[in-house]
């Protein structure tokens, strides 16, 4: 799942019957975590975080960090 460039890896809590969710590309933390009932949930709680997040962060004049990517480009002779 992507909202503004955030990922998300998403699990099933068979025990719970619930759907947990938690940012991946954005450091040696996730930035947020959510969880729900439903796809829909789901998704709603994700995007609902992020945004959160980037409000937070805005208000308290703090970077937020930024999403990354897995490319690597090299060169090998």
């Amino acid at each position: 799942m992507e909202y503004k460039g955030y990922v998300a890896a998403l699990e099933f809590d068979e025990s719970g019957d619930v759907l947990h969710g938690r940012v991946v590309n954005s450091g040696s933390y996730p930035i947020a975590t959510f969880e729900a009932r439903d796809t829909n949930g789901l998704r709603r709680e994700f995007e609902r975080s992020i945004d959160e997040y980037l409000a937070w962060c805005e208000e308290d004049g703090v970077e937020p960090k930024k999403p990354f990517f897995g490319k690597l480009n090299s060169r090998f002779g």
